[in-house]
Order: C-alpha cells, then structure tokens, then sequence
C-alpha cells in the first residue's frame, strides 16, 4: 500500500489545454488529472520547457499560471500559483 503526500485530492480528466510560453507560443497538451493545487498533463516533449509557464484550459477559455514540480519526457507535473483568469478571445 502507498501513501500519497498530496494536499488535495486527484480528479482523472481529459481536457485539452495548451502550454503557452512567455512569448505566447502555444504547446498543445491534455490534462490527465487535477487537483485543486495542480495537474499532471501530457505533452510530446517536456524536457525543453521553462520552470514556470502559462496553462490555458480550452474548454473554460482560462489561463493560470504555473510551476513545474516533476518531468518525464512525456508527462509533466505542474503546481497552479494564481487562480484562473478569462482568457478573453486570445488565439493560441
């Protein structure tokens, strides 16, 4: 049996989102789980991104940021550091 350190509770998901980048670049990515302190998503390549970057969530059109807490090549484990905000009509 394991025991998870977490502080708030997993909920499975799968919502496309997009990692966008200081420069606004967008990464396309799906969120597979999510708390209410951060989510695990899966992208194609994790290894180059920054620490810190931008989670925009298609479905509800917001953008948070975020931290990144772990890497794997293909999964990443991110920390939410502001609440969510509209997006507003921004393309990505």
């Amino acid at each position: 049996m394991s025991i998870e350190n977490r502080q708030a509770q997993r909920q499975k998901v799968l919502k496309s989102a997009k990692i966008v980048l200081d420069d606004w670049t967008a990464i396309d990515c799906t969120v597979r789980d999510v708390s209410q302190t951060g989510a695990r998503l899966v992208c194609d390549n994790t290894i180059n991104l920054p620490p810190k970057f931008k989670l925009f969530m298609v479905s509800d059109r917001t953008i948070r940021d975020v931290t990144a807490m772990w890497r794997k090549p293909s999964l990443i484990g991110v920390r939410f550091d502001s609440e969510p905000k509209s997006a507003g009509l921004r393309k990505f």
